[in-house]
């Protein structure tokens, strides 16, 4: 359902800021039938690593359809390549890093794709869940527009004969995705619960739970590329209960303050609605 209230706010909020190089996609959930409004949130912009939060999906898919979170795999030499550790920007991480010839279970796999971002990881999951198999589940979700087809690099390239394209998640299928979390609607409603633990223990806090005030929640997933910066969030806090999704077609450096900005303002719009 589009939300008049929030349609307005966010056309008010577009003359306050400079959005042009952003997409926004809310939804407030604090109703029976959700209400959601969007900026530019339908268009196709690089979603970065936030195209995990599929194979997320796909992973909890898997393990209800009876495969084991127990599942060992086997971290391969041709899904390597550079991926962000937490502990160089003096964040403590729980998990060691990935190293070839490891065996790792789905479940911690699917933990260190979504805490810290691992793109081997993802690689992996790639590898062991299939891309068709987590698009046509997502898309049966209700993500019409998200495409799993290749997968992620960053300093070096890696093997991917099967890549057919881009990876495809516009900011309001990320919303979507979120919004079923929240709403314990996503596989079932432990899966849900076990995805937005999951979401909530994210390393990566610079973006919409930087900016939210100490009373709120985040659960979210990030992403970035040298010209590309979004956040994904599930935010809850006294009175307000909403999904946040913005993704900014910037350079972290521009892309961070104008996440924050916007987040501040949509916090203040349900804390005072």
């Amino acid at each position: 359902m589009n939300g008049g209230g929030l349609d307005a706010f966010l056309k008010e909020l577009s003359g306050q800021l400079d959005l042009s190089k952003a997409c926004v996609s809310i939804v407030d959930l604090r109703s029976a039938e959700p209400q959601r409004s969007g900026w530019r949130d339908t268009e196709i912009k690089p979603a970065a690593s936030v195209i995990k939060l599929a194979l997320m999906a796909g992973a909890w898919q898997a393990a209800a359809s009876g495969v084991p979170f127990s599942s060992e795999i086997q971290i391969k030499q041709n899904n390597w390549t550079g991926t962000w550790d937490p502990q160089h920007d003096g964040i403590k991480d729980p998990n060691p890093p990935l190293k070839v010839g490891e065996t790792w279970t789905l479940e911690k796999l699917t933990e260190v794709m979504i805490r810290r971002s691992d793109n081997v990881a993802t690689n992996t999951l790639i590898d062991f869940l299939g891309r068709k198999n987590v698009t046509d589940f997502v898309q049966g979700a209700g993500l019409a527009n998200t495409h799993v087809r290749h997968k992620l690099s960053s300093g070096s390239d890696v093997d991917d004969p099967e890549n057919t394209g881009y990876n495809q998640m516009p900011a309001r299928d990320a919303a979507t995705l979120l919004a079923l979390v929240a709403r314990g609607r996503l596989v079932s409603p432990e899966a849900s619960q076990a995805m937005y633990d999951l979401l909530a223990g994210q390393l990566d806090r610079e973006l919409i739970a930087g900016a939210l005030p100490g009373d709120a929640a985040y659960a979210g997933k990030t992403g970035k590329l040298s010209s590309a910066r979004n956040d994904a969030a599930i935010v809850r806090g006294p009175g307000r209960e909403y999904v946040l999704v913005v993704y900014t077609q910037l350079p972290a450096p521009q892309g961070r303050p104008l996440i924050q900005s916007v987040t501040r303002a949509v916090d203040e719009y349900f804390r005072k609605n």
